[in-house]
């Protein structure tokens, strides 16, 4: 009996993300704030996304900067590259200042390896962690997925 191998079909985004929650400094290129209070959901080596009460257009040049966990800093320069906004019934499409009433994606532009190793090494942290976990799962007699 043959099984056919499933390759992954990946996303447009270019990577893995890790799931983050911290605050997130956006500015112009020339240092200009942009957003007062936007809130980082998840990072990855090409980019991240970003919840905030308002959006910023596709094709807008921003620097960011975030603390990473550990107290690592990240700073870059990116463009936005898709926004949407989230239309709550309730909210009758009235933003309330809930962190997703919109939400954007910046991709990372000209940044070096050595730039993106704090994120590399958030990214390492995490898969280590969710393989203990599995192990630990394992020894227990728990199912491997929970």
């Amino acid at each position: 009996m043959a099984f056919a191998i499933q390759e992954k079909t990946s996303s447009r985004r270019g990577g893995d993300r890790v799931p983050l929650a911290a605050r997130i400094a956006i500015a112009g290129r020339d240092g200009r704030p942009l957003l007062e209070a936007a809130l980082c959901t998840n990072i990855g080596l090409g980019g991240l996304c970003v919840h905030a009460t308002e959006v910023l257009a596709p094709g807008t040049p921003v620097r960011i900067e975030i603390r990473l966990t550990g107290d690592r800093a990240f700073a870059c320069e990116g463009t936005v590259c898709w926004s949407k906004i989230t239309l709550h019934p309730a909210l009758l499409g009235t933003p309330k200042g809930i962190p997703d009433d919109g939400c954007f994606g910046v991709r990372f532009d000209g940044a070096s390896t050595q730039d993106l190793l704090p994120i590399a090494r958030l990214m390492v942290a995490r898969e280590d962690a969710r393989r203990r976990a599995r192990r630990m799962r394992r020894l227990h007699g728990l199912p491997a997925r929970a």
